[in-house]
């Protein structure tokens, strides 16, 4: 593992903690931009290192969720980036299309995080928006505090949405305003989740989950319009009522769909029927024509 490191985050507890046990080569950089702006770099090669940014955020303050998103009926909806970036690299992700640099940034200054996250009232706050929280679970407990401060104040909906196996480093009977959304696609779609656990291993974790007592979603979004599609998620619903009650589970479903700018630098990234695809572009948003009928036919199998 190397970790560029800035000066100012060495006196943090997760700093420490992630030196302690991984002991990696150590690069001290004055600003996690100097790395993680520059140009010309290669995402994909970056994506199969095992390299990450160490940070400060001096301005912790939360975004207005996207309207891309569901706000699940708050008013007040912000989102948190405690982590810039992901371990793992989906083709149809927008995230590569929003940064340069395939080297996640972690921002040490948790409790700026938590203290910000405190101040709204009756919101709704996912905490994996720009990253995959779950994921980073084997480096660092990311979750135990966002736990703590969803028992303290349920009038906040705090969500991590996921792809990772990680589950078993959760803690048992959390509170129910902590939402533990699993993002399942059909097992011919895991091929453009690189480096994501394959269905099966998400599918186990989603059910330890339950018995660990978390509440839990699940998201199949987006659809991917691959060859045969209606025939693939057919399959998939099937095997998934095979494996799990849906009736108990609340489940998100959305089309692929993306800013056109995130878009075409994610083309630069990934030579992919995804990222090709005749997509309708509107008002600056890259759709399927047919998203609708698309969302409705996979529905209609739940």
């Amino acid at each position: 593992m190397v970790c560029y490191i800035e000066k100012k985050a060495f006196s943090y507890p997760i700093t420490q903690y992630i030196i302690d046990k991984f002991s990696p080569e150590i690069v001290p950089i004055t600003h996690y931009k100097d790395i993680f702006n520059r140009s010309h770099q290669n995402f994909n090669r970056q994506k199969n290192q095992n390299t990450f940014i160490l940070a400060v955020k001096d301005d912790v303050s939360f975004y207005k969720g996207s309207k891309f998103c569901n706000s699940r009926g708050f008013e007040n909806f912000y989102y948190s980036t405690q982590i810039l970036g992901c371990l793992y690299n989906c083709e149809y992700c927008y995230i590569g299309g929003m940064y340069p640099c395939g080297y996640p940034v972690i921002f040490v200054n948790e409790d700026d995080f938590l203290n910000e996250a405190e101040r709204l009232k009756n919101a709704y706050i996912p905490i994996s928006y720009e990253t995959d929280l779950l994921a980073f679970e084997g480096i660092y407990p990311f979750h135990k505090k966002w736990i703590d401060l969803a028992r303290k104040r349920p009038d906040l909906l705090i969500e991590s949405r996921t792809k990772s196996a990680n589950v078993d480093k959760l803690p048992d009977n959390p509170p129910p305003n902590l939402l533990l959304g699993f993002s399942l696609s059909p097992i011919e779609i895991n091929k453009f989740e690189k480096k994501a656990p394959p269905l099966e291993k998400r599918i186990k974790a989603l059910k330890l989950a339950m018995k660990k007592g978390y509440n839990i979603e699940i998201a199949i979004d987006p659809i991917i319009k691959t060859d045969n599609f209606k025939e693939i998620y057919k399959n998939f619903i099937e095997y998934l009522k095979n494996e799990i009650d849906l009736s108990k589970i609340n489940i998100e479903i959305g089309a692929f769909r993306m800013n056109k700018d995130f878009l075409k630098r994610l083309r630069k990234i990934h030579l992919s029927e995804i990222t090709w695809y005749p997509y309708e572009i509107k008002d600056k948003e890259a759709r399927y024509k047919d998203e609708k009928e698309i969302i409705e036919y996979v529905k209609g199998l739940t």
